[in-house]
């Protein structure tokens, strides 16, 4: 029997609006962001850095955060994101109009928006369950896959034709779709009763029940090797995208082109989602993980062997295309089997590992690149998927999870 689709499920499409608007104000200005530090700093390494940086304050951020985000209503929280980071953009926008952007409010307006992320940002994602169920969530992270592909294939391009107009230009248009993601949380209704916490839950003070929190998370060996896996994947796409940004910045490339060079990503994960959404619920997830580290080691070939547009976009592409169906099958077995009112919390446990992991991938990219050379660096990510893999296999824990339609009988 053919599914109902996700869009005629209430609240769906209000929260899909939000998250879509969300990522698209970030979209927008994540090129413009890296070439401005570079432009404002005078420096690659600097520049770097500043990535890092930026991805260490979303991730301890995140860690209080996730505690927050179970403890208050899910509707209120997203509300405030996007009416902060709005702000945030406008003032940076108005700052550069007025010639009163240094690096240093650059650097101040770009850190806060980070720690916003990482307090905050995780609640559109612990309200999906509650909008969805957990039976569907598999699929709908498939979809989202492919919706942040889509979103980050026009709204690089775009933030980078908007930059060559005006430096300006790109804030504002994320402060704009900062205020249209405001706009559709004021429609989003979630049922109270879906996460109605313990009496226990509610006595505990905000310490005890962020640790409570990370303590169930952390207890699961399911989990714990989950984040190793995952946070290898991310950290080798991370620095790849680093590399690739980083390499042609210093060499003069055009904003519209350095964007576009990042296509194939787009494109992979696009097509990638449409074949998850079909697959998701009938592979293994265990299996289904080491092949795609294999693939996507693979996949590094052609960018490791030749340096140019081409070879970079093929690559990119391939190696992106397993990407929806590894987060289908990773996220979509943790947190279907997270109780609702952990969420929060069990994501930000997850996240802040995997993200101080991925944040360190700029800093090593800026470091490495002068001195092993691009492809050499490639080389390097492309044995990081292979230990991937390996260690995927040799978990028992990972190796044993089954296909959707089982995961009812397996434990956490």
């Amino acid at each position: 029997m053919k599914k109902e689709s996700l869009f005629r499920i209430p609240n769906y499409p209000a929260w899909f609006g939000a998250d879509t608007f969300l990522l698209a104000g970030s979209a927008v200005h994540w090129i413009v962001i890296s070439v401005m530090a570079y432009q404002l700093s005078g420096s690659v390494t600097v520049a770097g850095w500043f990535a890092t940086a930026r991805g260490v304050v979303s991730a301890l951020t995140q860690v209080t955060g996730g505690t927050f985000i179970d403890r208050h209503d899910h509707r209120t929280l997203i509300l405030v994101q996007a009416g902060t980071c709005c702000i945030l953009w406008t003032i940076m926008g108005t700052l550069y109009l007025l010639g009163k952007l240094t690096f240093a409010l650059f650097a101040a307006c770009c850190l806060c928006s980070s720690a916003v992320f990482g307090f905050l940002g995780g609640t559109t994602n612990a309200a999906l369950i509650r909008v969805v169920g957990p039976k569907r969530y598999a699929e709908a992270e498939s979809i989202n896959q492919g919706r942040d592909s889509a979103v980050n294939t026009a709204g690089s391009p775009l933030g980078a034709v908007l930059f060559g107009i005006s430096q300006a230009f790109p804030f504002f248009a994320s402060a704009l779709c900062d205020a249209l993601a405001f706009v559709c949380a004021l429609f989003l209704r979630l049922p109270r009763e879906d996460v109605e916490r313990s009496e226990e839950e509610q006595s505990l003070s905000f310490f005890k029940d962020m640790i409570d929190g990370w303590r169930w998370a952390l207890a699961s060996k399911t989990i714990v090797s989950a984040v190793i896996i995952i946070g290898i994947a991310q950290f080798g796409m991370f620095a790849i995208h680093q590399a690739v940004n980083l390499s042609l910045v210093e060499q003069g490339t055009d904003p519209l082109l350095i964007s576009l060079a990042n296509v194939g990503t787009a494109v992979g994960i696009m097509v990638g989602s449409l074949v998850s959404a079909r697959v998701c619920d009938r592979v293994p997830v265990g299996k289904g993980i080491s092949i795609i580290y294999v693939f996507m080691a693979v996949s590094y070939i052609p960018m490791a062997l030749r340096n140019d547009y081409a070879f970079i976009v093929l690559s990119t592409c391939l190696a992106s295309l397993p990407m929806p169906l590894f987060s289908a099958l990773v996220n979509g077995f943790v947190f279907s089997k997270t109780p609702v009112t952990k969420q929060g919390r069990t994501r930000a446990a997850i996240m802040t590992v995997i993200m101080l992991i991925g944040s360190c991938s700029g800093a090593l990219a800026g470091e490495l690149l002068p001195r092993i050379g691009f492809s050499g660096f490639v080389l390097l990510m492309m044995s990081l998927a292979l230990v991937g893999a390996a260690l995927s296999f040799a978990n028992p824990l990972i190796r044993s999870i089954p296909a959707s339609a089982k995961w009812d009988s397996v434990e956490l």
